[in-house]
C-alpha cells in the first residue's frame, strides 16, 4: 500500500485521545450574537475536552492570579493587539473576561487586526472566579 512510518499505539485509542486529543476539528455553536459562544457548549467542551480550545483571560493580571478558567492564559486586552501572533489557528480561540465587555472588545480586535481567524469566539456572561472553578451565569436572551 506504500504506506511508511507506521506506529502502534501499545495503550489503545482511549489513550491516545486522552494524551493526544481526537483529531476531531471542534464545531462550535454560535451563541446568538456574531462571535458569542454558547454557554452551554462552553461548559461542556470546558468539562469534556478542554483542550480542544484556547482559552484567552483578557483581565488584568491581578485578577487573573486570583483565579480563572483551567488552562487558560492571560493576554489582557490592552496587549492583545501586539501579541495577536500568539493566538492559535488550528483550534477555536475563547476570549474571556468578568462580564464580556473585554471579551467581546478582545474578539472584534482580533477581527479586525487577523480577519482570517474564522475560530475565534467571546463568552458573553458574568463569571464569578472565586474558588477552583469559575461560575458562569448566563446573559438572559
Amino acid at each position: 500500500m506504500g504506506y511508511t512510518n507506521i506506529f502502534v499505539y501499545e495503550e489503545g485509542y482511549p489513550a491516545w485521545v486522552a494524551a493526544y486529543g481526537s483529531g476531531q476539528t471542534l464545531t462550535v455553536t454560535a451563541g446568538g450574537d456574531e462571535g458569542v459562544i454558547d454557554v452551554a457548549q462552553f461548559q461542556q467542551i470546558l468539562s469534556e475536552n478542554p483542550d480542544s480550545m484556547f482559552i484567552v483571560d483578557v483581565r488584568d493580571p491581578e485578577e487573573f492570579a486570583a483565579g480563572t478558567f483551567p488552562g487558560a492564559v492571560n493576554i489582557p486586552v490592552g496587549e492583545l493587539e501586539k501579541r495577536v501572533d500568539e493566538l492559535p489557528k488550528d483550534k477555536p480561540v475563547v476570549f474571556v473576561c468578568t462580564t464580556g465587555a473585554r471579551s467581546g472588545e478582545s474578539f472584534w480586535m482580533v477581527k479586525d487586526v487577523r480577519p482570517e481567524m474564522d475560530k475565534c469566539y467571546f463568552l458573553d456572561a458574568d463569571v464569578a472566579y472565586e474558588g477552583a472553578t469559575p461560575t458562569i451565569v448566563p446573559r438572559k436572551q
